[in-house]
C-alpha cells in the first residue's frame, strides 16, 4: 500500500501496470510502471452495457463540471479529478470507442479492444490540444460499440473508476 503522509485523512490510490513477453529467442523482458495517487476521497468504478444502437457519437458515461454545486449524478468536478480507467471487459463482442470531448467542439478518440484498458491517469492531462493542459478541459467522455458502423448489431461492457479529491 502506498505510505503516504496524509493517510487515512485521505485515500491513496495504488497503480501498477506491468508487461512481460518470452522473446523468440527466449529472452524475457519484462517492465512496469508504479505509482501512487494520494488525496483521494471519491473512488467511483460502474459497469455499463452498451449497445450498438447507439449511434452519433456514443452516450456519455463521464461528465465533467466546473464546480461541486453543479455537480449532478454520475459527474465529477473536473479540477479533482486525479485518475481514471476505462476497461472494455474480454467477452465484448467488438471494441469500444471512447470519446473525450471538450465542449462539444473537440475531442480525442480512443479504440479500447476486447480486454485492453485506457488509462488517463496525470491531472496535467491534455485533452486535445488547448493553452493549458488539465482534465478541466474535458467537459464529457462518452463510449460506442465498435465506430458506428450500421451493420454491427453487438455491445460492449465497459467499466470505468473514476478516482478524485
Amino acid at each position: 500500500m502506498a505510505n503516504c503522509s496524509n493517510t487515512p485523512v485521505t485515500g491513496c490510490l495504488d497503480v501498477t501496470i506491468q508487461e512481460s513477453i518470452i522473446l523468440p529467442n527466449y529472452n524475457v523482458q519484462n517492465s512496469y510502471n508504479t505509482f501512487t495517487v494520494c488525496g483521494i476521497n471519491n473512488y467511483v468504478t460502474r459497469t455499463e452495457t452498451i449497445d450498438s444502437k447507439w449511434t452519433d457519437s456514443g452516450i456519455g458515461i463521464i461528465s465533467f463540471v466546473n464546480t461541486a454545486s453543479a455537480a449532478i449524478p454520475g459527474s465529477f468536478v473536473n479540477s479533482d479529478v486525479k485518475y481514471i480507467r476505462i476497461t472494455n471487459f474480454p467477452t465484448s463482442a467488438t471494441f469500444a470507442s471512447i470519446h473525450c470531448i471538450k465542449d462539444n467542439t473537440e475531442s480525442v478518440t480512443f479504440k479500447v479492444d476486447p480486454g485492453k484498458s485506457l488509462i488517463l491517469s496525470n491531472d496535467d492531462l491534455e485533452i486535445p490540444s488547448s493553452t493549458s493542459s488539465s482534465f478541466s478541459y474535458m467537459t464529457e467522455i462518452k463510449a460506442m460499440a465498435g465506430n458506428g458502423d450500421a451493420t454491427y448489431t453487438g455491445s460492449i461492457q465497459i467499466e470505468y473508476v473514476v478516482a478524485s479529491i
